[in-house]
Order: C-alpha cells, then structure tokens, then sequence
C-alpha cells in the first residue's frame, strides 16, 4: 500500500510539473487519456510518467537475483561446481582447457593449451598423457611416497594437503579428467541466440515458464540450429529422435529438431512437463538430461527432492559426470549470458530473421520453387532448416500443409501469382512414396545404396541406422523412389508475413 502511495503522488507531481512547465491550465474536460500534446510537450510529459512507472516498478518488482535464487536454489555444496563451469564458459577456449578430480571440482591441477596446428589425434595424445601423468603421480603418493618428489607430485600434495588418506588419493587417481574449454563457444551462442531470444522469450513467458530457461541452449549447443552429438540428439534444445517424437515431427522429409521455433515450442512443453511432475526446477533441468525416470529414481533412493544431496549422494549407473553436473553448468550459463558484457565486451548479436510463410497447398518439388522464383538454395536452406536432405536432393517433396519460409525480399503481390502457377504445374496429390527392400544375405549398405543409385548416408538416415556395418539378412529398408505422384489442381495459397 505504501507503495502504490507513493506511485499516486509520483504520478500526480508528474501531471503538475507538466502543466506547470508548459504554463497550461488543465480544464475540466481534459482527461489523462486524451491529452492533446503539441509539438516537445510529449517529451516532458513522457519524462515525468516514466520517472513515476520507474520508482513503481522498482519498488515493488523483487530482484531478478532474488526471484532466481527462489526458483533456482545454488546449494553450498554446488558452489565449487558453478564456479568451475563458470571458469569453463568464461575464461578458457576450446583450443584449452583443465585437467581435474571429477567430484571436487574445486581440484584444478593444470590447464591445457594447445596449438592452433594441433590436430585433434594430436590433442587427444596430450591429453591422454597429461590424465595418465597426473594419475600416476596420485597413486604414489596414495603408496606414501613423500620424498623426492617432482613437481607434478609436489604440486598434488600441497592441492590435497596432509590430511589426505591413501584412500582419498587413490580415489583421486581413478577421478582425473579432462574438461574442454567453451568461452568461445557460449561467446558464439550469446551473438547466435539474437535471432531466436525474442520468440524464446515470449514462448516461455506463455507457458506460465522463468526466462531463466533461456540459457539452456548455451549449455546444450550454444545456439547452434545445425549441431549433433554424438548421441544423436540435434537442434539448439538437444532433442533426441525418440523423445523429440513425442513433440515433433521427426523422419526423413521433415525433422523438427533442427527448426529453432518449433524446438522451443517442443522444449517449453517438455519442460513444463518436467516441472509438474518434480516440483522442482533444479530437478527438472537435471531430469532435459538425465530424463525424468532417471532423477525420479534418483529422488526416491536418496530420500531427497535437495539437488545438492542427490549430486553429493547419488550413484546411479547412468547419473555420471555430465548429469551430475548438468544444473550447475546451467547455473553458470544463466550467469555468464547475462553478464556477457563483464566477460566478453560489448556483443552484437544476431538479428531475428525476416521472412514470408506460407502454407503449402499441394506437396511441390523444391526445385520448382527456387527455380521459377529464383531463390537461392543456401538461403532457402537456412530458412527451413527442418526440410530433411530427401527433400533438397528432389527425392522428396516439400510436404503438403507445411509452413515454408520465403525470403523477405520477395514481393507479396508477385510471389502469390508465381505460386498459384507453380501449385497449378507443379503440385502433386501425393508425397512420393517409399520404396521397401529386404536384405539378402550377403548385402552390404554400400551395394544397396549403389544398386538403387542412392549413397550410404542416406540410407542410413532414412532407416535410423547407426552403423552401415550392422544390416541383417531378412531386414527391411526404406528407399526413396524418383517417381513422381498425380499432378493436382490449384488450392488457395496464402502469404503471412513473420511477426
């Protein structure tokens, strides 16, 4: 009450300093909604009302530090953990990074740094001679050895200190890994999160979800549409073809995962998700990478919903370094974006993209588009990075019903007649359909692949394969058929321009 008080009177010197200034007597028809204000009048008006919005929003907004400690608890026994993935993301590149005990990740005993013309085999060498150097100096000192020590030995001791048993540096000697850095990389992700935060942010705002969220992708792919890993998860959000089927579109015409917006809608949902089944955020955010079965197990053999206990405690087959760290890396992120300027400088980040969207009436060949309305491929590409390879090499079609991104150069008035032409010419009633061979003892991907004169990538991406080492005899295999389905008459098509 004290609060709204104040505003009122704040508001009230805002009308009257206005006036007042200007030497305007209010009469009794002028009303706050209506003011007639000339020429630089709004400009005083303008500075008195946000002068009094500002102090009411001040005083009664809570600290967005505040509100994010409530909704994201940092734990005690977590600090050594932030703090080490806040060094990863902030101080370190990719061409550097740390070796370290695993579980004490205050235990940094060297950084790494490699040269620019180190290959990848070659960092891998130092790195694996750095590991066995720093491990075989923690088991002779688990063995006693105290004299003659190097300075890999020495520098141990003094890190661990005298009160170390033979326990605890022989369980040190099995924990050292080494931890790649990331600041140029969440630097990347920061300029590379501009096209999207805007639409992240009002997605998350309606599903009722904390902006906090946002540093999720830095953490997952630093913002990056087009990146796998090596489990096969893709997109900005790290989605795996099994859980993001429970969302999206995932086959080998359209894959959702790749697309930013509708990965964010996929990831909000599942979040949301995550978050009325754990009550609990840390738990939610560990649960995007653990998966929700994994920390509800997790919850129920500790007897504890405190993510620093589960972390300290748990020792669950799957729950390994990357899980039980994933809420703290999370942390760091929030913190490191949204202080990018405390440790990167000034950053000019990326500009949402522009463009028209329109609904397909008919399924259409890709060639057909950019052809008749001489687009380039590159940039048509980069607008839909959902449309699988199937569809660009013309072994498929554009999917009937699906929303293509046009560029925004294209005129409206033109590109709705071009495209009444192209559905007329070129639509098709039907999707190509998928031819089905099964394999013959003796086959191998590469044969099939040559015979039906397609590659082994495609193969293996239409099939969900792994490995093009592991087909069976008996197997069934989906290929893509060149012939071309019914032509179809013209459906309405409409253009939309991107909010």
């Amino acid at each position: 009450m004290l609060q709204l008080t104040l505003v009122g009177s704040l508001i009230k010197a805002a009308v009257r300093n206005f006036f007042k200034n200007r030497q305007v007597r209010p009469s009794s028809s002028t009303r706050f909604g209506s003011l007639l204000i000339g020429n630089g009048m709004h400009k005083f008006f303008t500075f008195y009302i946000a002068a009094a919005l500002t102090a009411f929003f001040v005083l009664s907004a809570p600290s967005v530090e505040a509100a994010g400690d409530e909704l994201f608890p940092r734990p005690d026994s977590l600090q050594p953990a932030i703090a080490f993935w806040t060094r990863v993301y902030s101080k370190v590149d990719s061409q550097a990074g740390f070796i370290h005990d695993s579980r004490q990740l205050n235990k940094v005993y060297q950084t790494l740094r490699f040269e620019r013309y180190h290959s990848p085999s070659v960092q891998d060498r130092i790195i694996d001679q750095a590991l066995q150097r720093y491990g075989t100096a923690l088991r002779a000192l688990a063995e006693g050895k105290r004299e003659d020590l190097d300075d890999v030995e020495h520098k141990l001791l003094t890190l661990w200190g005298d009160d170390a048993t033979p326990a605890m540096l022989l369980e040190a000697a099995a924990n050292v890994r080494f931890q790649r850095g990331q600041s140029d990389r969440l630097r990347s992700g920061i300029i590379n999160s501009g096209a999207w935060e805007s639409y992240i942010r009002q997605t998350l705002r309606e599903h009722d979800l904390p902006a906090e969220l946002m540093a999720l992708p830095h953490v997952e792919s630093s913002y990056n549409p087009l990146v796998q890993s090596s489990a096969g998860a893709v997109g900005i959000w790290q989605f795996t073809r099994f859980t993001g089927k429970h969302y999206l579109r995932v086959d080998h015409v359209v894959d959702e995962r790749f697309d930013p917006h509708k990965s964010t809608q996929a990831a909000a949902r599942l979040l949301q998700r995550y978050h009325t089944v754990l009550n609990s955020w840390p738990l939610a955010i560990t649960a995007y990478n653990h998966g929700l079965s994994g920390v509800r197990r997790a919850v129920r053999e500790t007897g504890s919903d405190d993510i620093g206990e589960i972390v300290r405690k748990y020792k669950g087959r799957r729950f390994g370094f990357a899980s039980r760290n994933f809420y703290a890396a999370f942390l760091a992120a929030v913190d490191v974006s949204h202080n990018s300027e405390s440790y990167f400088g000034i950053l000019e980040r990326d500009h949402p993209d522009s463009y028209w969207i329109v609904k397909l009436p008919v399924y259409l060949p890709l060639s057909a588009l950019t052809e008749q309305l001489e687009l380039d491929a590159g940039v048509m590409r980069a607008l839909n990075p959902a449309l699988q390879r199937s569809v660009w090499k013309g072994k498929k079609y554009v999917p009937k019903d699906y929303h293509l991104r046009l560029p925004p150069s294209l005129d409206n008035d033109d590109v709705t007649t071009v495209f009444k032409q192209i559905a007329i010419a070129d639509g098709r009633t039907d999707q190509v359909p998928d031819i089905v061979y099964k394999v013959q003892r003796g086959d191998t991907l590469s044969e099939i692949a040559q015979r039906f004169n397609t590659n082994v990538g495609e193969l293996m991406a239409l099939n969900n394969l792994q490995s093009k080492n592991h087909i069976r005899s008996g197997q069934s295999l989906s290929l893509l058929n060149a012939s071309a389905a019914k032509a179809v008459e013209f459906a309405s098509v409409r253009l939309v321009a991107n909010d």
